[in-house]
């Protein structure tokens, strides 16, 4: 089933190439409806120009996966200080990971940004122990140090020596993406924390990557227009420039890559359902990541419903339910 769009959406559809985004009919959910109301006309996932005037609690599905309010408005700061981080950071990138682990040395001459970021940290540190806290501050540092490989590669473009391999570009954009500590939030969120058994497993580790990878999919395909004018890495400017492939070829190229890593996502979450069987944690923290992912495939195709190239036909994304 396919979500239903007005007739001036249709029309509008119909003078572009089709990009179908599929995901599983249990997924939706009509509480996800609401993440609808982006107020922001350009929905890049972290981008800070995107973020202006956006409803950051309709980010990613959160209102759908919230069970305690508290969690869920410490978690919705955190998003908010993390949305800003480009353009009110100026701080050291090691002061901010000591802030985001909670560190007990925090030093009182601080910036208020950093101590923003400190004081929800001391909140989910109460609550889910400073080994929690550590792993947020890698993923949080592994997403600076992709960002920063795609600001090298950025001037690489702007300046026509080389455009990155899909196969370089692609590990880079699902740790740049961000997914990795949003989901790290949905065990806080959620109060869900994982056992050592559960973190420690293959399968564990694949639902994170495919979900990011997912997620990374989509956001490629709503931001290529601006990414090709901007000179930023994007996985569609891959295959129209680097590889050479027609819009209607990449639109098929990206529709399998989100078709694999949906697969990929499916597969790894019901190893794991069956390898935890009796884990209400793990139950509950992958219908989160479903929520997530869907929730930002909802944003996404709400938020740019026909995505212009800079020059041939545009990208029209509509989700389809299967």
């Amino acid at each position: 089933m396919k979500f239903p769009r007005d007739d001036r959406s249709r029309m509008t559809a119909e003078l572009a190439i089709e990009v179908t985004l599929r995901y599983p009919l249990p997924w939706f959910s009509p509480g996800d409806l609401g993440l609808q109301e982006v107020l922001s006309p350009g929905p890049r996932l972290l981008g800070a120009s995107g973020f202006r005037g956006l409803a950051v609690a309709r980010l990613g599905g959160w209102p759908t996966i919230a069970g305690d309010p508290q969690r869920a408005a410490t978690a919705l700061r955190f998003l908010t200080f993390w949305a800003v981080l480009g353009e009110d950071g100026g701080f050291a990138e090691a002061d901010l990971l000591a802030a985001v682990r909670g560190s007990d040395n925090l030093p009182e001459s601080v910036p208020a940004a950093l101590r923003g970021w400190w004081e929800v940290a001391r909140r989910c540190r109460a609550a889910m122990g400073p080994a929690w806290c550590g792993r947020l501050a890698e993923h949080l540092a592994d997403w600076l140090e992709a960002s920063r490989c795609e600001t090298h590669w950025r001037a690489k473009i702007a300046a026509d020596v080389a455009y990155p391999t899909r196969q370089d570009l692609l590990p880079t954009r699902v740790a740049s993406v961000g997914v990795a500590p949003a989901i790290d939030f949905l065990e806080y969120v959620g109060d869900c924390p994982l056992p050592l058994a559960v973190r420690s497993h293959p399968a564990h580790a694949a639902v994170r990557r495919y979900a990011a990878r997912l997620v990374a999919v989509q956001d490629d395909l709503v931001g290529v227009a601006e990414d090709l004018a901007s000179h930023r890495p994007n996985l569609l400017g891959c295959m129209l420039r680097n590889e050479g492939l027609s819009p209607a070829a990449a639109a098929a190229e990206i529709e399998a890559l989100h078709d694999e890593s949906l697969c990929g996502l499916t597969g790894a979450s019901q190893l794991l359902r069956a390898e935890f069987p009796r884990s209400e944690a793990v139950t509950r923290w992958l219908r989160a990541v479903q929520s997530l992912c869907h929730g930002f495939a909802r944003w996404h195709s709400t938020g740019a419903l026909v995505t212009r190239l800079p020059s041939g036909p545009g990208l029209a994304i509509e989700i389809e339910y299967v």
